[in-house]
């Protein structure tokens, strides 16, 4: 199929191109760029093509990235959903590179990709430097009076944080977002990306409201979001408004897609009485909840039907052109030191007398702090104390003896999620001379965490990267094939985002390892079979994980501390 012109075709025909070649195994006459980059760096010409674990060489688009490119293209406005590690930032700058070649995209029509803060700044940056070296790219950060003037001068591609977009309201002051300066008429913005924007799942959101005033503007609009969208669909029909997810041929009104696609269970709570300042006396309310699609196979085929032009979404299974390394979970069960283990039987204690004494009146703040508490116990006393005495972790004891035994000669990235515990864990690394970076959501200096990458890339005395939850999304660590979890995050997705670090195309690996790090005898018993039972397949759209924690009760969440299993919501 040889890729028509765009701008040419009505607004019909684009929908009808764009659903022929998603059924396409390949673009025949994709055509040849001269605004994106395929070709080697100088020090790897000698190969005749890309290295693609060299930072400087272009790439190659594979067969589903042409694909992938040209329906974005075609359509206009869509949601690009691959699985992590496809490469999907490559597909996007493909479009802009079309959209440059065909006259769609210059200081006439200009474009805004709207990502994460610092942790995807960078590899958006990056990614546009190497790939579409000859666009005008500004990456506004600074201030707002820095990134204002930045704004007012002459560009083709900004790079936008999520953040600074939106208008922000807090105690004593607010302050208005980029949103502002974009959308005004005279700044010619027709083009939209907005990735991984996890703000997009609320549509009442400053960010979502935001958004979807830009895309208003723009002809050209795409969202990318790699973790599979919760189960709620209402976060579904939110993250797709930009696209036209809205409009009344889609899933239309807030109110509509509810009652047509959403399955509404009820469930009984226990309340205290009103005015009751004991917290003894309780009554039990009804309330409504979305437990999920609808199973009318109706109006499954209706929502799949409606959503079709506007969503890709590809698995790995589905990228037979991908090398993607497939994941070697290995979990380890460990016993935890006597030190660990007495901080821990009192957390048990004290939750088990919460119980007794409040019976039904365990409020999610309580909940939640107390298991706080034990994953922070489970990784390390660092998370809780500082000084002498407390580097104690049976945790950091086995990722040592991995790191100066088997796995004395890898690249390994190791997730933490308490910042105690990395420091702990960091401080051990210098005893043992072993090499390592850290990168954190606390790390705002762009450079600072480019250097950082780098390091970790390239030399190969950096050995170690420690990352906290700042490491889930964008950045590209296929140089590891070894992922030590020090601590779980209770949802699937999110644990997928982690893999996906170093499950990634261009790997040199055909396998990588997920080395999950439990503790017997605590609530971690139980994380596991939550993992699997919540990972529920909802095909009525594609695979998708829910956020566990959320969805247990605090009564559940204490009986985890308890017992290393939730119970039932009634317990």
């Amino acid at each position: 199929m040889a890729l028509p012109d765009a701008a040419q075709l009505t607004p019909a025909q684009r929908e009808k191109a764009g659903l022929r070649v998603k059924r396409l195994r390949d673009i025949i006459d994709f055509p040849d760029l001269a605004w994106f980059n395929s070709e080697p760096c100088p020090r790897h010409k000698a190969d005749g093509k890309p290295y693609p674990l060299c930072q400087s060489c272009g790439i190659i688009p594979r067969r589903h990235q042409r694909i992938g490119a040209a329906w974005m293209y075609l359509a206009g406005k869509g949601l690009l959903s691959d699985t992590v590690g496809s490469g999907k930032t490559a597909q996007a700058l493909l479009v802009l590179a079309m959209c440059k070649q065909n006259g769609e995209l210059g200081y006439h029509n200009r474009a805004v990709i709207i990502c994460k803060p610092a942790a995807m700044h960078d590899p958006w940056a990056d990614s546009l430097r190497r790939l579409t070296p000859d666009l005008h790219v500004i990456v506004a950060d600074g201030t707002p009076a820095q990134r204002k003037k930045l704004y007012e001068g002459d560009w083709e591609v900004a790079v936008v944080s999520e953040r600074t977009f939106a208008p922000a309201k807090g105690a004593t002051h607010s302050r208005p977002g980029d949103v502002d300066i974009l959308a005004a008429p005279y700044r010619q913005v027709g083009i939209l990306f907005y990735d991984d924007t996890d703000a997009m799942r609320n549509p009442s959101s400053r960010t979502c409201r935001a958004i979807n005033r830009l895309a208003k503007r723009c002809t050209r609009v795409h969202g990318m979001h790699a973790t599979p969208l919760q189960k709620r669909l209402m976060e579904l029909w939110s993250f797709l408004g930009p696209v036209g997810g809205h409009e009344k041929e889609r899933l239309g009104s807030e109110s509509r897609c509810h009652q047509r696609y959403v399955t509404t269970t009820s469930k009984w709570i226990t309340m205290p009485s009103r005015g009751d300042k004991t917290g003894r006396q309780v009554t039990r309310q009804r309330i409504f909840v979305d437990s999920g699609m609808t199973r009318d196979r109706e109006r499954v085929l209706e929502f799949r039907r409606a959503i079709a032009p506007i969503v890709l979404r590809r698995t790995a299974a589905d990228l037979d052109d991908v090398d993607l390394p497939d994941v070697q979970l290995n979990p380890v069960f460990l016993d935890l030191h006597p030190a660990q283990r007495r901080r821990y039987e009192e957390l048990r204690s004290g939750v088990l007398r919460r119980l007794t004494a409040d019976g039904q009146q365990v409020t999610r703040a309580v909940a939640a702090a107390a298991f706080t508490r034990g994953q922070q116990i489970c990784g390390g006393l660092a998370a809780l104390d500082e000084g002498p005495g407390t580097d104690i972790s049976v945790k950091l004891d086995w990722v040592m003896d991995a790191l100066t035994g088997d796995l004395s000669d890898e690249k390994v990235v190791c997730f933490v999620y308490h910042r105690g515990n990395v420091r702990a864990l960091s401080e051990r690394l210098k005893r043992e001379k072993i090499g390592h970076v850290i990168m954190s959501s606390d790390m705002t200096d762009k450079r600072r965490r480019a250097r950082r990458l780098q390091l970790f890339r390239d030399d190969p005395r950096a050995r170690v990267l420690i990352g906290t939850t700042t490491i889930e999304a964008s950045l590209n660590l296929q140089t590891a094939r070894h992922l030590i979890a020090v601590d779980t995050i209770l949802n699937p997705a999110r644990m997928e985002q982690l893999v996906g670090r170093v499950r990634r195309q261009g790997s040199a690996f055909g396998m990588v390892f997920l080395h999950q790090l439990l503790c017997r005898g605590t609530q971690e018993d139980g994380y596991l079979p939550l993992l699997r039972r919540e990972a529920e397949v909802a095909g009525a759209v594609w695979d998708e994980a829910t956020d566990i924690f959320r969805a247990l009760t605090p009564r559940q969440i204490m009986r985890m501390i308890t017992e290393g299993r939730p119970g039932s919501a009634a317990a």
